[in-house]
């Protein structure tokens, strides 16, 4: 079984606010769809962990010896993190920890929360 790390943000770190976010979007419609995508990847055969961060942290915490001590087939970084301008230096310093310390694993973009299936699928 193929094992895939999805990168997120903590949903209750978030600030709602920020007008990059669409508008009425909720933490608990992002963990529906957290939860929703896990079990839609377990259901194809892969097995799914997430890696939450705290919105606002600069330091990604652990995601160093994770990435280190599990090997990863992919790494799904997601848009919360990608997409939102505010988060542009978190982008890169997890973009450099996979690259450095799991080089192995394929790194995945999915254009919407509910396609990460179709992401993964895409490059494993």
């Amino acid at each position: 079984m193929k094992i895939i790390l999805i990168i997120g943000m903590n949903t209750h770190t978030i600030d709602y606010t920020n007008p990059e976010l669409p508008k009425g979007i909720t933490a608990e419609m992002i963990e529906q769809g957290t939860k929703a995508t896990v079990n839609k990847l377990s259901s194809i055969g892969f097995q799914a962990e997430l890696f939450l961060i705290d919105a606002g942290t600069v330091a990604p915490g652990n995601l160093e010896q994770l990435v280190r001590r599990v090997n990863y087939d992919g790494i799904v970084v997601g848009n919360g993190i990608r997409g939102v301008a505010s988060n542009f230096i978190l982008f890169e310093q997890i973009i450099n920890i996979i690259h450095e310390n799991a080089p192995k694993s394929k790194i995945i973009f999915n254009t919407l929360p509910n396609n990460t299936d179709e992401a993964v699928k895409r490059w494993l």
